[in-house]
């Protein structure tokens, strides 16, 4: 039912009114016609019986048997007799006529009765019992009753079928008007889905789809004003965010750079003086040095972080990807009083991965979960695999995240750390996603935080 059109529904509920109306008034109309047909049909024969019985008393009373046969056979030619009986008083039969055999046939019985009598007692009134001279039956069939009534029953199915076929006809035409517009509508609103509002709907034949057809267009010609007021709107809005993201990047560059950079001119204004020890002056080199690799690293930094390189995906091994790592991690944080504990699946884990850019990613967030320690903590690394995906957990004991943290952690430039660049989280979040994996962090309790990773593991 759900795949019919609105016309075909609507042609199914007239068929189907029609139908329903038409058999109700055609079963009533039909059992009153028969019913009043064969009460007609029986007062005749009825009738008949007792115009019989009438004619009859003189044959009875003189005994002319010619006169009675005479009078049977002249009713036997009426239509639907089929037999004429005439008895006397003593039930003994005096004519007997008929035309055949019919088992479904009926009769009609009259009393034939002396007339003189009658007169008399009407006029006397006295009370002296009718003399019955004999009976008349007259035996009928109702097959031409029967034939009337189905020649009826016939014409009148015919005139349904026609005023339904007509009724149908009307209505399909009708519906035609109707649904039309409602086609061009459809029709429109595909080509409106596709993106071009150039579509316009033509009106119809009806007052109403005419209405329906200038709302329909004046709302496309809205929305195509709506559109390019939207687009107008959206490029300015690009094109501010593109000033404020230069503008943040440029004070955090300048911000970051200026720092070294004063470093760098205190300790060459130091190296400039001639009495200068010889300790000190190595001193202000090895800070010179430091500062410069620091400015290198925070350039380094913004250039993976603005334009990453494209990843070269190959077969990495997740687990022995993040011992290898930690191996290399515990030699630098563990004289800083940051111990790494880890519990590495062995369970083997083939993914495809840029191994230098996962390592980088990886390393960002342990790094930073190391650091939130601040030189006296724990920093606790698992893996495990769950449904053919990797999970590592990385979780520190440090001091946690406020809100606006939480809410900011992973978005460039942001950072809690007197000498970060607050792209660590962001570069590590970008890769996990160019590896089709996600990032997540949460509340580490008591305190701490623990950060949440997973890739999709190809095989094991």
């Amino acid at each position: 039912m759900r795949a019919l059109t609105f016309q075909k529904r609507l042609l199914l509920g007239v068929l189907l009114l029609l139908a329903m109306t038409t058999i109700t008034l055609g079963m009533v109309g039909t059992h009153l016609g028969e019913t009043f047909l064969r009460i007609r049909f029986e007062d005749r024969m009825a009738f008949l019986a007792r115009y019989l019985a009438l004619n009859s008393e003189l044959g009875v009373l003189i005994g002319d048997q010619k006169m009675l046969e005479r009078l049977a056979n002249n009713l036997l030619s009426e239509k639907d007799v089929v037999q004429v009986l005439i008895e006397d008083e003593k039930g003994e039969i005096l004519v007997k006529v008929e035309s055949g055999v019919h088992n479904d046939s009926k009769e009609a019985v009259a009393q034939i009765r002396l007339r003189q009598q009658e007169e008399n007692e009407a006029f006397w009134g006295s009370s002296a019992q009718d003399q019955v001279l004999g009976k008349v039956y007259v035996v009928y069939t109702a097959s031409g009753i029967d034939e009337l009534l189905d020649k009826l029953r016939t014409r009148y199915a015919v005139a349904v079928i026609g005023l339904a076929a007509v009724g149908l006809l009307a209505f399909f035409f009708f519906s035609r008007s109707l649904v039309a517009p409602l086609k061009e509508l459809v029709k429109a609103s595909r080509i409106v889905a596709r993106g071009d509002l150039n579509a316009r709907v033509k009106p119809g034949s009806l007052p109403e789809t005419n209405e329906l057809a200038e709302a329909f267009n004046h709302m496309l010609a809205s929305l195509d004003e709506s559109r390019k007021s939207l687009e107008q709107t959206y490029q300015e809005m690009i094109q501010q965010k593109a000033l404020a993201e230069v503008g943040h990047f440029a004070l955090t560059v300048a911000h970051e750079v200026k720092n070294p950079l004063g470093i760098i001119k205190g300790a060459l204004d130091i190296l400039k003086k001639e009495d200068i020890d010889h300790g000190v002056k190595s001193t202000m080199i090895e800070y010179v040095d430091d500062e410069i690799r620091r400015l290198n690293r925070l350039i380094q930094d913004f250039l993976d972080f603005s334009r990453p390189r494209k990843p070269v995906f190959e077969k990495v091994e997740l687990n022995s990807l993040m011992k290898d790592l930690l191996q290399r991690l515990r030699l630098e944080w563990e004289e800083k009083g940051v111990v790494i504990d880890m519990d590495i699946s062995e369970e083997k884990c083939l993914s495809q991965a840029d191994p230098d850019m996962l390592s980088q990613a990886l390393l960002n967030v342990i790094k930073n979960a190391c650091e939130a320690c601040d030189g006296d903590g724990r920093v606790s690394v698992k893996s495990s695999i769950s449904h053919y995906n990797w999970i590592a957990q990385i979780a520190d004991t440090g001091k946690g995240m406020d809100n606006e943290t939480r809410k900011k952690a992973l978005e460039p430039f942001y950072t809690t750390k007197a000498q970060g660049t607050g792209l660590g989280l962001a570069y590590a979040a970008r890769v996990i996603e160019i590896h089709g994996g996600e990032i997540s962090f949460r509340e580490n309790h008591p305190k701490g935080t623990i950060f949440e990773i997973r890739l999709e593991c190809g095989g094991k």
